[in-house]
């Protein structure tokens, strides 16, 4: 009863309270209304009597003054144009305007020491492919979609290997078939959304260099399916979708299943439906009720698909080769464009290497240790130039004085941390830590011009221009990571040229 007492007690205090916070919020307002109306009045009884044109330069500059506010407050609150304008345009890949293009820009990057190998052989590809009348139809889609099997009902070649388990397929076979009179040629490629990857990369190169795709599903796309059949459709083939294994569904359910398929892909006026045929198990009870099983071969349901893969061929007979030899030589450019990547990284990185060393080599010769290599520039812009040839950037576009001297102050906010990491590291290495000078700065020009080179390196793989903004801040970053691991390496770098050296 007392405890009831105390609860009411303790509602009765917290409602004064909130009703005198409520009364004390309104007589506020109130006030703030009152203040700001008698102002109003005060400032339309001044403009009453004023003079026309002092009326008009007043709401002029009453206007002018709100106009800039409202600038003032839409540049500060626009998303960070300053930050866009710091990122590199993005480098794209060269795709040739037709074969003569892309047989130069082979020769050329030949002749730089690019492995052209692979690209390469995507031409061959296209000149044997060309030589043939076969078209070539790729069997495309997920792991256990029942491809092979598809491929077995229609070619009737008993030799595919087929198996309900996933991933059956493990290279590009290729079978020849004929459908009214047309001699074709079936893929059949490694399952996509494969644990391996490699295979994966193999089936998409080979729905590229086909005529026409079927891409064969048993299902409702799942989200991963969807992902890869968008990317499928920039492929530009002439695409048809086969929804495998119908006997799971009733008719109306599969109506269904076919009506979303086309409802998720843009671009698909039609689903088939097929059946690739295998075994079905039959229960027969005999006169005296006893039960039997047995398997029987169930017939193969694919017409529908072979009506639509002649149709789509002969309708599109005339583009259907031009669409498949661009393709081949984007994927060729393509190819190109990877080799051509990884020998810019190789040689670049072969670049820093080469004047990393050259600069702890300056540092341990250097008269009065301590020579700041960096700010007087040489080695920096010969490094940061022979790295923007490389990556085909003009050098008089760049301003690498400005950019090492840059980098320079950077360096000169930290260069006594520098040294006093590699004086410790030193201290471990025997014969070294009673070394003053060179040694020392021979580590921390390690770690200075690897982290820049490293820096310009990953700003040009990025984009077609090198953005001191977007390299300062690299910089910035590779000099603040993995400093101890770095700088022992340096160590015995230094240490193998002092050994030299004596």
């Amino acid at each position: 009863m007392i405890e009831q007492q105390k609860n009411r007690s303790s509602k009765r205090i917290y409602r004064l309270i909130l009703l005198m916070l409520i009364l004390f919020l309104g007589l506020l307002i109130l006030l703030l209304t009152l203040q700001l109306t008698e102002s109003a009045l005060n400032i339309w009884h001044l403009l009453d009597q004023l003079s026309p044109r002092l009326l008009i330069f007043y709401g002029v500059g009453l206007f002018l003054f709100s106009l800039g506010l409202f600038f003032l407050i839409w540049r500060l609150l626009k998303p960070g144009d300053s930050a866009k304008q710091q990122l590199p345009a993005q480098r794209q890949i060269p795709l040739p305007e037709d074969r003569e293009a892309f047989e130069s820009a082979l020769a050329k990057a030949d002749e730089k020491g690019v492995d052209v190998s692979q690209a390469r052989q995507e031409l061959y590809e296209l000149d044997q492919r060309s030589k043939s009348a076969e078209r070539y139809v790729a069997f495309f889609g997920p792991v256990s979609a029942g491809k092979s099997a598809l491929i077995k009902a229609i070619t009737g070649v008993e030799e595919i290997q087929t198996d309900p388990r996933a991933g059956t397929t493990k290279a590009v076979e290729h079978y020849h078939c004929e459908i009214q009179g047309q001699p074709l040629i079936f893929t059949d490629a490694p399952g996509i959304l494969d644990s391996n990857e490699a295979r994966v990369q193999v089936a998409r190169e080979e729905a590229r260099r086909a005529h026409l795709v079927v891409y064969v599903c048993d299902a409702e796309l799942t989200r991963d399916q969807h992902r890869e059949m968008v990317e499928l459709q920039t492929f530009e083939r002439p695409l048809i979708v086969a929804l495998n294994k119908r006997d799971r569904y009733t008719d109306e359910d599969l109506a269904a299943i076919m009506q979303r398929l086309v409802s998720q892909l843009p671009g698909i006026d039609n689903v088939v439906s097929v059946q690739a045929g295998g075994q079905e198990e039959l229960i027969r009870i005999d006169a005296e009720g006893n039960e039997q099983r047995a398997l029987r071969e169930r017939p193969p349901q694919v017409d529908s698909l072979l009506a639509e893969i002649h149709n789509r061929i002969d309708q599109q007979s005339d583009t259907l080769e031009q669409q498949r030899d661009q393709s081949l030589l984007h994927l060729g450019a393509e190819k190109l464009h990877t080799a051509t990547v990884e020998h810019r990284k190789q040689k670049g990185q072969k670049l820093v290497k080469e004047y990393t060393h050259k600069a702890m080599l300056g540092a341990m010769a250097a008269v009065s240790p301590g020579t700041d290599i960096l700010i007087q520039g040489y080695l920096g812009i010969k490094m940061v130039g022979a790295l923007c040839e490389l990556y085909g950037i003009r050098v008089k576009d760049v301003d690498l004085e400005q950019l090492v001297e840059q980098a320079g102050q950077h360096v000169g906010k930290r260069m006594t941390l520098l040294l006093a990491l590699a004086g410790n590291v030193l201290k471990a290495f025997p014969g070294l830590g009673t070394v003053t000078g060179g040694a020392t700065h021979a580590v921390a020009y390690g770690l200075i011009f690897q982290s820049l080179g490293e820096s310009v390196i990953e700003t040009l793989e990025q984009g077609e221009t090198l953005e001191k903004s977007v390299v300062l801040d690299k910089f910035e970053e590779t000099m603040s990571g993995n400093l101890e691991a770095r700088a022992k390496h340096f160590a015995r770098l230094t240490l193998e040229q002092l050994i030299k050296k004596d």
